[in-house]
């Protein structure tokens, strides 16, 4: 479950010294486990890949979302704090964190792991919720709850002030509605998909992200498989 997902981070974020520090550096200079993918002036959004031993610590100076590309065991932690904690994903997942402490990621599985982390450049996309480390209101790492039936059709929205994320699976001829016309969306691609919207057609394998503007159609699955993706819709800018 999401909370059982992000306690797990968070409780790393609490964790002892490393027993072997390992300096942060950018992503863009760890070019061996982030590939950028596209950027614009709202996000920038790379596909991170992890063989099986290896480790990274890279700064994030910007507000961040993590979509894992397969179920996954993975160690987390801050900055500082000890590289023992484990923390489980399931494909598709979606995880929100804030700017400030660089974070470690290991991999301590047999596959390769993979994620697509996408920074947001705009501070004012975050999340206010109920925050269950402090049992009060106030800003912190979210994410999206485990679909009720992973078999099914279903969108989970995750709120973050001048974003959505959603987290959105289709079956074949299953359909999700327009999101706005002034909107730009980031499409991010779980599985291997095929969509049509309008006249047009998006498709993309699995861990590739393509920015749309103003897309106000609604986009269905022409594939013959199951789609799994997730949106970012942006606000448009707010009118002077």
């Amino acid at each position: 479950m999401k909370i059982v997902r992000l306690g797990l981070l968070l409780i790393c974020l609490a964790a002892g010294p490393l027993a072997c520090a390992q300096a942060a550096i950018d992503m863009n200079a760890d070019s061996s486990h982030y590939s950028l993918q596209l950027a614009n002036d709202q996000v920038r959004v790379y596909l991170v890949t992890l063989k099986p031993g290896e480790r990274t610590m890279v700064r994030h100076d910007h507000n961040f979302l993590m979509v894992t590309l397969q179920d996954c065991s993975i160690f987390m932690w801050p900055e500082g704090s000890s590289d023992i904690m484990e923390s489980r994903f399931s494909r598709g997942s979606i995880g929100y964190y804030y700017a400030g402490r660089a974070v470690g990621i290991r991999n301590g599985g047999n596959a390769i792991y993979r994620n697509i982390t996408i920074e947001f450049l705009d501070p004012k996309v975050r999340n206010y919720g109920y925050q269950w480390t402090t049992s009060g209101w106030d800003y912190g790492p979210t994410g999206t709850n485990l679909p009720v039936d992973p078999q099914a059709t279903f969108v989970n929205r995750l709120p973050l002030g001048a974003a959505t994320a959603i987290d959105v699976q289709l079956l074949p001829n299953g359909s999700l509605p327009g999101q706005g016309e002034n909107n730009a969306q980031l499409i991010v691609a779980v599985t291997d998909i095929d969509l049509k919207s309008g006249q047009g057609e998006i498709q993309k394998s699995s861990g590739d992200a393509v920015w749309v503007d103003g897309l106000n159609k609604k986009l269905t699955n022409v594939g013959s498989t199951t789609a799994r993706f997730a949106v970012i819709v942006f606000s448009p800018p707010a009118a002077n």
